[in-house]
Order: structure tokens, then C-alpha cells, then sequence
């Protein structure tokens, strides 16, 4: 595969050469000749994608008069508040809806996270496939929708083709791929890694042999989010369904890793585990956050040295936002430690946690944080824009308008020689124009 490919992209080049390279690609976007452009320059060129959460929300296959569908809500809202009034709530508040004929349940109408937020799920064969929220006080009777289920599964089957086709190399996650452990651990028993098994993991085709003489042993790298930590503390999960990490260095006890492709060196680090009283706080104890940090100076350092001038770090929490769940507070936010190699390297950081796109340029670090495929409450009136200081960095993705619901997912095009090349692809139901891409940071 890769001889034809070296030899499509050798013909497609000179045609490129003759008629400009921008009017080629224009011209015959079904061809591939981004890809070839991509992973030229001496053969150390090469392409990747990226994307955030693309978590589902919960997995209910349940008919009526099931009493574990209740006590599954109890866990959930026990993550925010004690369980004892969790229950009371759940009890109160939560009205499950079920199919007259089947048994099965179909909706379910619950609180959301203000006093006046009403969330409709819909649900079908177990699983939610649309929410929205109603804001009883501010917008009676308007339904917003935060999350449809295709758009994570078009952000799964459009990154697979492009590694299938050879678009991309690998795949990059910045975390929150599952719901929970709550319902089974391991690749066997948990519905939610079957999901992402099925839709992604076994579709990928096996690494090629310059991936293996680096040490990849798979294609698919995560950032541990807080989910994949949520009722699974060892990451069974993770370990179960992409076992090869632990040749990279990934245990229940150290959920950081790093490695180094074509020249270039990537490093994922752990945020941490969910605090509803401070959502992004950088809280991870495997290993802490001091401890992180001089790991990550030294991996830093050792790619200095060795000559690296492009390295990519991914983690859950995001150093910026301006919205939602907000980014990292200080004094555990990681900016100055990476900003102070950008006059070395070319540092770009991948981010999610917050379930919008957001784009920064920093003190020489890009920063990129990404929606995937989760639900979107940053769309809801009152978190698309949160209290920040007045100096604060602009995000360059939206530009000041509010986000919409979006899914999409980044193809990276890695060359030494050139500059980095961010293309973003794009999925907004309901808009004029559903499907887009757009160059970041151009």
C-alpha cells in the first residue's frame, strides 16, 4: 500500500507542479493529493488527526419497573451532590418515560445543572441519541439541543476513513471516550468501550512497519480523561481495549506517556479526576502535578537536545477557555512550564473537557481545544462566555460569537521543513452548510 501510494503521490506532485498546487487540490479533492503533499519532504512528513470528548451519554437499555435504571441515575447525580439527596432528587425529579407496547424506556425528563433547566433525553435501543434543555425561567417552551448521537459517530466513521485511506497515521485523543465503568470495566463487559471498538478501534488497520520501528504498536493515543477514570480507578478500560500502551509506559498508577514519530515527540499527561466543586482543576495523582511537570521538563529537554523542533502535548483539562467549565486555575495551570520551550520548539497543545472549540495562540504555544462529539452545554445561554480578566487571550476559533452545536475533529500535516498544518472538518446539523473545514491558526 505504501508503494502505491508513494507512486500515486509521485504523479499527482508533477501534475501539481504544472497547474499550482492550490488549483490541483481544488480540482480533485477525491484524489488525495493533500495527503501527498502532506508526506513529502524527504519522507519524514506525515499526517495525523485529533480530536476531543467523544463520549456517549448513558447507556439504558432498561424496561419498565427495572429498579437498577434508578439506581444507575442515584450514581450519576452523586457525582455532583451526597447521595442521600441524590436519591431524593432522582426519586422527585427524574421522570422516565417508557413504550407502551415494548416496555422499553424511550425519554426520560430530568434536572439539569440550574434550578430552572429541564433536559429531555431520547432514547432508543438503550441508547441517548439527542438531549436538550429547556430554560423554564429565561426561555420557556424553547428546547435546545446539546448533543445528538450521530454526531459522534460521524466524527468516528470520518477520522477512520481517513486513516484508511491514509489520509491520517494515527489517531490523538484528548480524553472522555466512555460515560463511566458503572456498567462494566473492560472491553468485554463494558457497552461503552464495545461502542468505541466498534466504531473506531477495530477499523483501524494494523500500524505499518515505520510506526512498529518507533514503538507503536496500534494506532489510537489517549489522553486518560476524567470519564475513563469514573467508576474504573485502575483504567481497566483503557488498558482492556488499547493494551499496547502499556508498552509505552501506561499502569493504574501512571497514566502519562510520551513517544517519538518521524522526528517529531508527543507527550500525554493526566489531568485528573472530575471535582464538581472546581470542574477543571488539575487534581491527577498518577503522578501529581509537580511530579508532571518535571517529567514533562525533562522529556521536553531530552527532545531539545536530541534535535526535536515539533512536539505535540495532550491532556484533558484545557490551559484556556472561555467557556463552559472554564480552563485550569492557577496555580496548577501548566502554561508557563510549556511556554518557556516555544522559543526552541514549535508547541502546539491539544486539549477537550469543555465540549466546544476553542483556539489560542499563547506566548508562542498553540493551543487547541476541542468539541468532538460529547454534549455541548457551552451552546446554553449563560456558558458561552464566562468571567475571565479583562487581558485574557482572545479565542480565534469563534472569534467573540457564540459557538454552535458542532462535531468535528482536526487532520494534522506534520512536515519539519514547513509549517504545521491544522485542517478542521466539521459536522452542524441543522445549519445552511452542515459539513465545513477550516485551516487553524493560517
Amino acid at each position: 500500500m505504501e508503494s502505491r501510494l508513494l507512486s500515486i503521490s509521485l504523479t499527482r506532485r508533477a501534475f501539481a507542479r504544472q497547474i499550482g498546487v492550490a488549483t490541483a487540490m481544488a480540482a480533485m479533492p477525491g484524489l488525495g493529493v493533500a495527503t501527498a503533499v502532506a508526506q513529502s519532504g524527504g519522507g519524514s512528513g506525515f499526517s495525523f488527526a485529533v480530536c476531543g470528548d467523544t463520549r456517549p451519554m448513558m447507556y439504558l437499555p432498561y424496561k419498565h419497573g427495572q429498579p437498577d435504571l434508578t439506581k444507575l441515575f442515584v450514581e450519576m447525580f452523586g457525582l455532583v451532590m451526597p447521595e442521600k439527596i441524590a436519591e431524593a432528587v432522582v426519586r422527585k425529579d427524574v421522570k422516565m418515560i417508557f413504550d407502551p407496547a415494548s416496555g422499553e424506556l424511550i425519554r426520560i425528563v430530568m434536572p439539569f445543572e440550574s434550578r430552572s433547566e429541564v433536559m429531555t433525553l431520547a432514547v432508543d435501543k438503550g441508547w441517548v441519541t439527542e438531549a436538550s434543555v429547556e430554560d423554564v425561567k429565561l426561555l420557556p417552551g424553547v428546547h435546545r439541543t446539546i448533543f445528538r448521537l450521530e454526531g459522534g459517530d460521524w466524527v468516528a466513521r470520518e477520522i477512520v476513513k481517513d486513516v484508511q485511506a491514509g489520509r491520517a497515521r494515527f489517531v490523538v485523543i484528548s480524553g472522555d471516550v466512555v460515560w463511566w465503568g458503572n456498567q462494566g470495566l473492560t472491553l468485554a463487559d463494558s457497552p461503552y468501550w464495545q461502542r468505541v471498538n466498534e466504531a473506531m478501534l477495530k477499523q483501524l488497520p494494523a500500524p505499518d512497519a515505520a510506526m512498529r520501528a518507533a514503538g507503536l504498536e496500534g494506532r489510537w493515543f489517549i489522553g486518560v480523561g476524567n470519564h475513563e477514570v469514573w467508576g474504573d480507578p485502575k483504567i481497566d478500560g483503557v488498558l482492556s481495549a488499547v493494551p499496547y500502551l502499556k508498552t509505552l509506559g501506561v499502569t493504574p498508577d501512571r497514566l502519562i506517556y510520551k513517544f517519538d514519530f518521524n522526528g517529531v515527540r508527543f507527550i500525554f499527561l493526566w489531568s485528573g479526576k472530575y471535582d464538581y466543586r472546581s470542574p477543571s482543576l488539575w487534581d491527577a495523582d498518577r503522578p501529581k502535578y509537580a511530579e508532571q511537570m518535571q517529567q514533562l521538563q525533562q522529556w521536553m529537554d531530552e527532545a531539545k537536545a536530541a534535535g526535536v523542533r515539533k512536539a505535540f502535548i495532550v491532556f484533558h483539562y484545557p490551559v484556556f477557555a472561555r467557556s463552559g467549565l472554564g480552563p485550569i486555575p492557577a496555580p496548577d495551570n501548566p502554561h508557563k512550564v510549556i511556554a518557556s520551550y516555544a522559543r526552541d520548539l514549535d508547541v502546539v497543545v491539544f486539549n477537550g473537557h469543555v465540549h466546544t472549540t476553542e483556539m489560542f495562540d499563547v506566548d508562542g504555544v498553540k493551543y487547541l481545544m476541542l468539541g468532538g462529539g460529547a454534549e455541548q452545554d457551552p451552546i446554553l445561554p449563560g456558558r458561552t462566555s464566562i468571567k475571565l480578566p479583562a487581558d485574557y487571550p482572545p479565542d480565534l476559533y469563534w472569534k467573540g460569537q457564540p459557538p454552535m452545536e458542532e462535531y468535528n475533529y482536526v487532520l494534522v500535516d506534520v512536515s519539519p521543513a514547513q509549517k504545521t498544518r491544522f485542517t478542521l472538518n466539521r459536522f452542524r446539523p441543522g445549519a445552511a452548510a452542515p459539513f465545513g473545514t477550516e485551516e487553524l491558526f493560517a
